[in-house]
């Protein structure tokens, strides 16, 4: 498996990531992340968005 194949499969992810693979916007996801309306987890400073989570809130397929 390639690198790219094991990110695309990750099921958290960046938020400029989570914002190319669901077409939201950076600052909607940036901003749901703080108010946690959207699935994530903090690692230090950064947020890592729970794809699978956020397209069952949002009732979508990836």
């Amino acid at each position: 498996m390639n690198k790219n194949q094991h990110t695309e499969n990750a099921p958290f992810c960046s938020i400029r990531e989570a914002s190319m693979r669901t077409g939201l916007s950076i600052g909607y996801l940036r901003t749901g992340c703080q108010t946690g309306n959207v699935p994530h987890i903090k690692v230090g400073k950064n947020y890592l968005v729970n794809i699978p989570a956020l397209l069952k809130k949002l009732n979508a397929e990836e």
